[in-house]
């Protein structure tokens, strides 16, 4: 038998750490929860494991640390969460609110805070006390009031000119002796002189980056993981590639004037991620905060390059497999674009980016793509047909099956109770020893060819049972298409997950629909093999 699972979670914001408030390091909630679990005897036979976060937000359920216990409860590896007080959990008192008096008490969750003195097994059919709720809502509106001292703490010393943002910007770092200043990082700084110089001699954005990748520079996230030693998800892909909107951020960047701008957003919640773009004239610059990696008159010639030009508004574009296909290389989303005719073709934006490399090349015909698509989906559709057929025919062997299985069972019941009359009849002197003895073996032998019988079937119902079960699936949905002629962007969305296009022309599909052993199924198709591919390919 398994044993029971507790899970001990601690969290250190950034506002802890600013208002120095001890008892709350990781550290203390470790050994205040350890302890508790020791006072308590009940606990002896549970297995242990902690999470923490560490200088996140409370405000947030969307923490490393917290996202890695919550999976764990979803599988059903932890019975039991503590922690040090309900603010470690979370500062936001109607999501903690929905997690002590919904989710936890759904799931079979114990949930006890130490410094509250609760312990959700005391209040099980019942709602928590007022004190439980207030104190939740105090810590929320303890939350937001930190926030917004942090929010306009940040705010004055940077109208004192020093630098009070996280992250900087590619090209600077700052100075470790003075959190507040910004050095150049002269490597990076060749790099952006080398994108000002390429945009004055007339390259656009595409051609930029395609010589920035031709000529193997690094990106700027490859730079600050050389410096920072980070492993983000980002860099684990395989093809990194300057893209068109790096560079445009680079070359409309005041920082490298030496000037700093903030206020260019306000958050859009206390603790959230979700930032909202203040008006431009809402912006704030401080001239002259820091070295300057691009001259002015060069930083002025670039931007007329940019905001001379009047915006282009484009309709969007209806198609129905929009925001499905992929480039089978690099897994980036292809682009569309319409030519004479009104006529469509996907192409892959990395191309354009790099001399050498396995994206897709050329361009492909929607039309095409659409009319081959539609062809798969009709070969799905009748598939799925002769499944559906199928299915309804295991249910009608199940029929069968159950009621021989029914007659079976009637006749060891029957042979049974025969048996039990050949017993009282040979008290009773109607038979003899020897006739008993060998009428009594007959019925014997036919009950265990019955229950042979019935065992057999068992196993055959079982079988049976487990392949409707495998099948057992809702295809009407997906069977209501049958003889469409046109491919539309509900069909589309019905059936197919995503497609990916090789460099040699090969689709691959990824249906919605899944095999039983929960593996996604695929199509593969070669364009070229297609009834006048070659008219739709350039």
């Amino acid at each position: 038998m398994p044993k029971n699972v507790i899970a001990g979670y601690y969290r250190l914001s950034m506002e802890d750490d600013d208002i120095k408030v001890e008892s709350n390091s990781i550290t203390n909630q470790r050994l205040l929860i350890k302890r508790y679990i020791l006072e308590h005897p009940e606990f002896s036979s549970y297995e242990y494991c902690e999470f923490y976060d560490d200088g996140v937000s409370g405000t947030t359920m969307n923490r490393p640390g917290m996202q890695a216990m919550l999976e764990k409860i979803k599988q059903n590896e932890i019975q039991c969460v503590i922690v040090k007080d309900l603010s470690r959990f979370s500062r936001d008192y109607i999501e903690l609110g929905t997690y002590m008096e919904q989710i936890f008490p759904f799931m079979g969750i114990r949930f006890i805070s130490i410094t509250e003195h609760y312990d959700s097994k005391d209040y099980i059919g019942k709602t928590a006390d007022i004190d439980i709720g207030f104190q939740s809502l105090l810590a929320d509106f303890y939350c937001k009031d930190v926030s917004e001292k942090v929010r306009s703490s940040l705010m004055a010393k940077k109208n004192q000119g020093k630098y009070a943002t996280g992250n900087t910007p590619f090209g600077y770092t700052k100075n470790e002796d003075n959190r507040n200043e910004l050095l150049i990082v002269p490597e990076e700084a060749e790099v952006i002189r080398h994108i000002f110089e390429l945009s004055l001699s007339g390259q656009n954005l595409t051609q930029i980056c395609r010589t920035l990748n031709d000529e193997k520079v690094p990106t700027p996230l490859e730079y600050k993981n050389q410096r920072k030693k980070q492993n983000r998800k980002e860099l684990q892909q395989e093809h990194k590639y300057w893209q068109p909107g790096t560079v445009r951020a680079i070359l409309t960047n005041e920082s490298y004037l030496g000037s700093m701008v903030y206020n260019k957003s306000v958050q859009a919640d206390v603790g959230g991620s979700r930032a909202i773009l203040n008006p431009r004239e809402e912006w704030k610059v401080f001239e002259n905060h820091h070295s300057a990696i691009i001259s002015k008159e060069v930083f002025d010639k670039v931007q007329e390059r940019f905001f001379c030009k009047k915006p282009v508004v484009r309709k969007p574009v209806q198609y129905a497999l929009k925001g499905k296909v992929y480039c089978g290389y690099c897994h980036r989303r292809l682009r569309i674009m319409k030519l004479a005719g009104d006529r469509l073709y996907y192409y892959c934006p990395n191309q354009k980016l790099n001399s050498n490399n396995e994206c897709l090349s050329g361009s492909i015909s929607n039309e095409l793509l659409e009319k081959i698509v539609l062809e798969e989906i009709k070969v799905q559709i009748t598939k799925l047909a002769d499944l559906a057929s199928a299915t309804e025919e295991q249910r009608t062997i199940i029929r069968k099956k159950d009621k021989e299985a029914m007659i079976v069972e009637r006749g060891i019941t029957e042979l049974t109770e025969s048996k039990v009359g050949l017993l009282e009849a040979y008290h009773a002197g109607t038979y003899t020893k020897e006739q008993y003895m060998e009428y009594r073996r007959q019925l014997e032998q036919q009950i265990s060819e019955k229950q042979m019988q019935q065992k057999k079937l068992k196993r055959q119902l079982d079988t049976c049972n487990d392949l409707l079960n495998a099948d057992a699936r809702n295809y009407e949905s997906l069977l209501q298409y049958a003889g469409f002629e046109i491919l539309t962007k509900e069909m589309a969305d019905v059936f197919i997950e995503k497609i990916e296009i090789s460099n040699e022309k090969v689709i691959d599909i990824h249906w919605k629909f899944n095999k039983s052993d929960g593996s996604t199924s695929h199509s593969v198709t070669t364009i070229l093999q297609h009834p006048s591919a070659d008219e739709a390919i350039m």
